[in-house]
């Protein structure tokens, strides 16, 4: 027999939990370093510690209490008291503003320093200590990558980047960052976007440039009537648009509506015909460098391992040299890879493999018959594949990664195997920002 539940076990509205008040008015405080966000440290004459977003070493600001961040303040800036001495002029008109940026304000040193920083911290919470080298730095006006966020409410639509954590849209006309093609199609999209978002809510534009024309992925509510396809024909004729495709609320695999030309990057002489909404290191510099310092590492290797290799970003490059294996999880990445080797007449040193190294990782005598391995995992690492490499005696591992804290821990599994640490470059792919890229090399005798 069941029981009705009796009043004192019924469910009840959870009880809402009053925030502490913040501390009101303007408050003095000095800050003493910069955090890994890129947020200031700093403390007022009470020791109380507060964020403080866009402010430097040295600074004394007058700051109001905007937030709680955990158990520290987040303080906005309101008046510089004492700029600190690496305190510089920022370049952009948005910045503070827009998200994408949070760095501008460090003079050239000081930035260098702090992206060399990161590193080195989360290498040491991980109690690994190494040198590290000076930054690759990657000055403004190379990202070939940009994704847009836009908003329609009502009749009202807002183009641009989102705002430093937060979901309002900045609107902006230019971006230093991007590459000039890039720069000069943010005007263009603005003006597009009464055309194709019909409906209310949120969107991305997704944009990646080739060589010399773009890939545009709208993912916008709705679908596209033939109105919109004519009005997107039109943009695309305009603006040297190679491929348009539409992702209907940024789900599902991206729709092709438009092909005009095919949108093709060169790795390493080879041309790649790049599938839709592809992987793209975020700027060419930054690539070529990383390839550098790989083929610099390679000395005699005969096989070669490229695990996550995308669309090819270094197997091509390493197949000047060896024969390849390229794995990575993404068929349409392969795919593209498979057919530019082909064209390009290396398909007899370059093969390829879809697989998953997450959920199935290469180990034991799989690896046993590579001279080399360079892995370059998305940002959460490649802690499964790492524990099996750390098991090998493949002689030369090279670790490329986006995201120190994951580099470091897979570092450590690599270094527990018996893997030296010999080199570690920060690659300052994502300019101004507070993420850094690094290259590593580790070998065992």
């Amino acid at each position: 027999m069941t029981r009705s539940p009796s009043r004192h076990h019924r469910s009840r509205k959870p009880t809402k939990v009053k925030k502490p008040p913040l501390p009101k008015g303007l408050i003095e405080v000095t800050v003493h370093a910069i955090g890994a966000k890129g947020d200031g440290l700093a403390k007022d004459r009470e020791d109380v510690e507060y964020f403080v977003p866009y402010s430097t070493q040295g600074d004394v600001l007058e700051i109001r209490c905007l937030d709680k961040r955990g158990d520290v303040y987040v303080g906005h800036i309101e008046n510089i008291i004492t700029p600190g001495p690496e305190r510089s002029k920022a370049p952009c008109p948005y910045y503070t503003q827009c998200g994408g940026c949070s760095l501008q304000h460090l003079n050239g040193k000081a930035y260098g320093q702090w992206k060399k920083e990161r590193i080195s911290e989360a290498l040491n919470r991980m109690g690994i200590e190494a040198e590290i080298d000076d930054p690759v730095l990657i000055p403004q006006g190379q990202r070939r990558r940009a994704a847009f966020a836009v908003m329609k409410k009502g009749k009202k639509i807002v183009f641009g980047f989102n705002a430093k954590s937060s979901h309002r849209i900045e609107e902006i006309d230019h971006c230093l960052l991007l590459t000039q093609p890039l720069d000069h199609l943010i005007q263009a999209l603005r003006a597009l976007m009464p055309h194709v978002m019909k409906q209310e809510g949120r969107g991305d534009i997704v944009v990646n440039y080739g060589d010399d024309t773009c890939d545009v992925v709208f993912a916008l509510p709705g679908r596209p009537d033939l109105k919109v396809h004519e009005k997107l024909m039109t943009f695309a004729e305009q603006n040297n648009i190679g491929r348009m495709s539409w992702q209907e609320n940024a789900k599902g695999d991206p729709e092709i509506i438009a092909q005009r030309r095919h949108v093709e990057v060169t790795f390493a002489q080879t041309k790649v015909e790049l599938p839709a909404n592809p992987f793209l290191q975020p700027s060419k510099m930054g690539e070529e460098a990383m390839t550098g310092l790989v083929l610099q590492a390679l000395e005699t290797e005969k096989k070669i391992l490229d695990l996550y290799c995308g669309c090819g970003s270094f197997t091509f490059a390493l197949a000047q040299k060896a024969i390849v294996h390229g794995v990575e999880a993404n068929p349409t990445a392969v795919k593209a890879l498979e057919l530019s080797a082909g064209r390009g007449a290396m398909g007899g040193r370059i093969t390829t493999e879809v697989r998953d190294l997450t959920r199935q990782p290469l180990m034991g005598k799989e690896l046993e018959k590579f001279d080399a391995v360079l892995f370059d995992p998305p940002r959460a690492g490649a802690k499964e594949q790492a524990e099996e490499l750390a098991k090998s005696n493949i002689a030369l591992i090279i670790a490329v990664s986006c995201n120190p804290t994951t580099f470091a821990r897979d570092a450590a599994a690599l270094i527990e195997g018996g893997y030296k640490l010999e080199k570690v470059v920060p690659i300052d792919q994502f300019t101004w920002s507070a993420h850094v890229e690094v290259l590593a090399i580790f070998r065992k005798d």
